[in-house]
């Protein structure tokens, strides 16, 4: 597979998880939201999982993953599998983030604090285990999964500087 190919495939593969990654703190800024956790603490006494992660901004990220999906599957003429793909690791994306965040707060990071890697990865991780477990989903070659791994912190790096320059974020990672 030559590189532009991998780019291309990267693309249609993991763009949704990222717009659904991106899309709750989007959200967050346009509606009320309400905390995933109720604002419920663990065994440790820390919440479970912050105010960080809301049930709208959840919701919000995988519909606006699955949109993006919808309409690069129909320009490349792939809808319907380009769609599930979108779909399934949106939800996926979304997972991975929550997840993360549960054992942030385990870990004891407060909200906003950063961990390296996992901060970066987490919704990559997630959007692939998912993609990986549907039938019916677009599954990205090694090659794609490695340039993944390799843009995905600087992209996220990146766009995380453009929205707190934006005030959408209180801290740029």
């Amino acid at each position: 597979m030559d590189f532009m190919q991998t780019v291309v495939e990267f693309l249609l593969i993991y763009l949704p998880p990222m717009v659904a990654n991106g899309s709750p703190v989007v959200i967050s800024k346009i509606i009320k939201t309400h905390p995933i956790d109720m604002g419920k603490s663990w065994k440790d006494g820390r919440r479970i999982l912050g105010e960080g992660k809301s049930i709208e901004g959840a919701i919000g990220g995988i519909l606006a993953g699955w949109i993006t999906a919808s309409i690069i599957g129909y320009a490349y003429g792939a809808l319907q599998t380009l769609s599930i793909t979108g779909l399934v690791s949106s939800f996926g994306a979304m997972c991975g983030d929550i997840i993360k965040s549960f054992f942030k707060r385990r870990l004891g990071f407060e909200r906003g604090k950063m961990l390296p890697i996992a901060d970066q990865l987490d919704f990559y991780l997630g959007a692939t285990l998912a993609i990986y477990l549907c039938r019916n989903c677009v599954r990205p070659g090694i090659e794609v999964f490695i340039l993944g791994l390799l843009l995905i912190p600087f992209l996220h790096i990146f766009t995380n500087k453009i929205a707190y320059k934006l005030k959408l974020k209180n801290v740029p990672w």
